[in-house]
């Protein structure tokens, strides 16, 4: 062991995992915001006076200079994308489900949900409810978008 981990021990209290799973429930709701407001996007209508003819084009609503399907925002695209389809759906789907997989854990398909790192994780979240209640957790994350 050496002086630095008994330093992170420390500071990060004597369950890491604890305040590994806190930190990812209390920035969730940001980093969602962020991945909506990625894809946010309003019409602009420019009407020409001299005829009735308007035109409208789609801006990113955060920077009205930013055509919508501009090459600039692709790789912004990309990136939010996975990172709701890699990260935010996922945990999602893992807080409310959670205990019926740890429920069907026996079953071949769901015996992933066995290992102690993720029982711990879980624990976190669903410790504070009753068992029958433990999908509470997921739904008030659907709740606060």
């Amino acid at each position: 062991s050496s002086r630095y981990s008994s330093w992170m021990t420390r500071r990060l209290g004597t369950n890491p995992v604890a305040v590994l799973a806190t930190l990812v429930l209390l920035s969730y709701n940001k980093i969602l915001q962020t991945v909506i407001s990625v894809f946010s996007l309003t019409q602009l209508t420019y009407i020409n006076i001299n005829s009735s003819e308007s035109n409208y084009t789609t801006v990113w609503l955060y920077d009205a200079s930013v055509s919508y399907k501009s090459t600039k925002l692709i790789l912004l695209f990309a990136v939010a994308s996975l990172v709701f389809v890699l990260f935010l759906l996922p945990y999602t789907l893992f807080l409310i489900f959670g205990q019926c997989l740890q429920a069907k854990s026996n079953l071949r398909m769901f015996s992933w949900m066995n290992r102690p790192a993720i029982k711990y994780f879980l624990d976190n979240y669903h410790a504070p409810y009753q068992t029958r209640h433990r999908y509470w957790t997921g739904l008030m994350l659907l709740v606060r978008i």
